[in-house]
């Protein structure tokens, strides 16, 4: 009978845990797993929060199926949205390159700035640095270059050299 009683009790705190009045502040834990399908940002914002929830939750042996249910909020950090990206530029494979660990793609928008006196195309850049893509897969194979690259999705919007 004691059994049965802790085990509904520590339901209930589970239940009171997850239970929210829908506003979407991130204290609950129970609001990641509807708004996951519709946007990246939220869940991130929340994992916090759920890893906060977890913890009264695993103090209790009963509710090992609690904490459990949270478990995918706890992974969407890792599929978070990166803005931009510092270290050495280093070419994957044709329109393909990673910085720091991160692999992007280049696009005809992506917006070229060079530190020294030479563009990829062999040119001299304007006063501002500015380069157009020609010749980048060669340049970055050709030496190692460090460089910010800013992203949108996959794709890096600016490619900043650093020296």
């Amino acid at each position: 009978m004691q059994k049965i009683l802790v085990t509904g009790l520590a339901a209930a705190l589970a239940l009171g845990l997850t239970a929210c009045d829908g506003t979407g502040t991130g204290d609950s834990a129970a609001a990641p797993p509807a708004p996951s399908g519709a946007s990246t940002p939220a869940p991130s914002e929340t994992s916090t929060s759920g890893g906060a929830a977890s913890a009264p939750n695993a103090s209790s042996p009963e509710a090992q199926g609690t904490p459990a249910a949270q478990e995918p909020s706890s992974e969407t950090p890792g599929g978070r949205q990166i803005k931009s990206k510092w270290g050495q530029l280093r070419y994957l494979a044709p329109g393909k390159f990673t910085v720091g660990g991160v692999a992007f793609f280049t696009a005809n928008a992506t917006v070229l700035y060079v530190a020294d006196d030479t563009c990829p195309d062999g040119s001299r850049p304007p006063g501002d640095s500015k380069c157009n893509m020609d010749g980048f897969e060669k340049w970055v194979q050709a030496a190692p270059r460090n460089a910010v690259v800013e992203f949108s999705g996959q794709s890096a919007t600016l490619i900043r050299e650093t020296q």
